[in-house]
């Protein structure tokens, strides 16, 4: 462009100054056309993602919207999408169109300048012939250099759109990854084990204690089970101990996390064979077809290989399994593997209790240390301690025996004078001999046999049939206990 303004301003001054200004303002158009372009392209990726990521959501989740019947809404919302993504792609055409007039044009416009400018300068004698036509080749190259500076803009126009996203997202990660000034973490130290001590967690915000001044150990072999009020922080001990959140103060100790494997609540299903989900996350490992089937046994899953053609077989395993296979799954990985640390984040919610006790002893015999979350009574069966969190970031550990004895007392009823309820149906050769009793209830509630189990040395055959009898029991706590026959109660309550 340079080179072909200095010959037009060799032939004509006053056409080059013409041509300078007719280029400024051109290319003033085509910035503003390729600003509105880039917008245009920015929406479209936005659009595009939205629907394909709508689609995704339909297809994992086609079977919960059966159950609802709420096919005609999901419609409404694929088509809401899908129109947005083609009033995008019109208003895309559009554009581009006007933009292509424009630079065609501007092109045009410049080839026949030169002939409206210097043809009547020719015409008079003023300039010879040869010079107006060296002026249009002039203006014709300025012209075709002109067009691939507009197809630049366009150019990178919609390199800028990804530019623009790939930044957004690189900030983002910035902010995530940038300490706060005057702020404390928590000191992560490996060691074999792992231990709390004088933890204080709180939200990556700094907004909220989840915990505060925790202090304990987890003995080698143990399980600890943490529980607590819904959303008070139970999983969020276990993302400090993977290091995902590390705001508060206090010193935690945990094993390399290459020996710890994390079962969550929804097991993680990666895009693979049935190999390579029983193997994962290791890849090195090699195991025999009849070692696999073995584990697929420990675990209940035996009748899975019937369902597919074998260990090679890679099938959308998220839509064939259902969340309680894909837990025992989870646990196969955790047999396969034999960590020495897991972390298990109500990892048998969907299972019965057989299948939880048959899975949880296979983790026992594993003699692996193990941290649980969960709220089912079952669980205590399976680990030694309890750590309990409560509302306003306090703690407490006991042992497993000393909180369900605890448990135990609170659901006993109080005593009060407002109701007696006599119990009468005692056996013949009994009611002469024991003087009548009565039990002093405020509300009809009491014990099960499994919580009278825990509050007394007896076996649970004992206990039932000490019911049975009408016999009563006198427990740890001091108190004398017999069970209520009475359909609406069927609890076993203080005397």
């Amino acid at each position: 462009m340079t080179a072909f303004l200095i010959v037009l301003w060799s032939i004509s001054q006053q056409v080059a100054v013409i041509l300078i200004t007719y280029t400024i303002i051109g290319n003033l158009i085509a910035i503003y056309l390729n600003q509105e372009l880039i917008k245009i392209n920015q929406d479209e990726l936005e659009s595009k993602a939205d629907y394909t990521y709508c689609l995704t959501h339909v297809r994992n989740h086609a079977e919960s919207i059966a159950f609802f019947q709420g096919e005609s809404q999901e419609l409404n919302i694929i088509h809401r999408k899908f129109n947005h993504l083609l009033k995008n792609a019109r208003s895309k055409i559009n554009w581009e169109r006007n933009q292509d007039l424009f630079k065609r044009g501007y092109q045009a416009a410049i080839q026949i300048f030169p002939f409206i400018v210097l043809g009547p300068l020719e015409l008079k004698g003023e300039m010879e012939f040869g010079e107006v036509t060296q002026a249009a080749i002039a203006c014709n190259l300025f012209a075709n250099a002109l067009a691939e500076l507009i197809n630049e803009f366009g150019t990178s126009g919609r390199f800028s759109s990804y530019a623009e996203r790939l930044a957004e997202f690189s900030n983002a990660l910035e902010d995530v990854t940038k300490q706060l000034e005057n702020v404390s973490t928590i000191k992560i130290v490996e060691e074999n084990h792992i231990a709390f001590e004088n933890v204080t967690l709180q939200t990556p915000n700094y907004e909220q204690v989840i915990v505060e001044d925790l202090s304990l150990s987890v003995q080698p072999g143990e399980g600890l089970l943490i529980i607590g009020p819904s959303g008070r922080g139970k999983s969020s001990l276990l993302r400090a101990i993977a290091g995902l959140w590390n705001a508060g103060t206090g010193r935690l100790i945990r094993p390399p996390l290459e020996s710890v494997l994390f079962l969550p609540q929804r097991p993680y299903i990666i895009l693979g064979t049935l190999r390579e989900q029983l193997l994962y996350p290791t890849t090195n490992r090699q195991m025999t077809e009849t070692e696999l089937k073995e584990v697929l046994q420990q675990v209940n899953l035996q009748n899975l290989l019937s369902r597919v053609d074998g260990f090679d077989t890679e099938v959308p395993w998220e839509n064939i399994l259902s969340l309680g296979e894909q837990q025992r799954l989870a646990f196969a990985r955790l047999l396969v593997t034999s960590p020495s640390f897991t972390i298990l984040d109500e990892a048998t919610s969907a299972l019965d209790l057989e299948n939880e006790g048959n899975l949880y002893q296979q983790l026992q015999s594993k003699k692996t240390t193990f941290i649980s979350v969960g709220h089912r009574e079952s669980l205590f069966n399976y680990h030694q301690w309890v750590l309990e969190l409560s509302q306003d970031s306090s703690w407490q550990l006991v042992t497993v025996q000393d909180y369900q004895l605890r448990k135990a007392k609170e659901i006993v009823t109080i005593p009060s004078n407002n109701a007696q309820i006599t119990i009468d149906d005692f056996p013949n050769n009994e009611s002469q001999t024991q003087p009548e009793i009565e039990i002093v209830t405020g509300t009809i509630e009491g014990l099960s046999h499994k919580q009278m189990q825990i509050l007394t040395q007896y076996s649970l055959a004992s206990i039932r049939s000490r019911a049975s009898q009408g016999k009563s029991i006198t427990g740890k706590d001091g108190f004398t206990y017999r069970y209520n026959k009475d359909p609406k109660v069927l609890k076993w309550v203080r005397v």
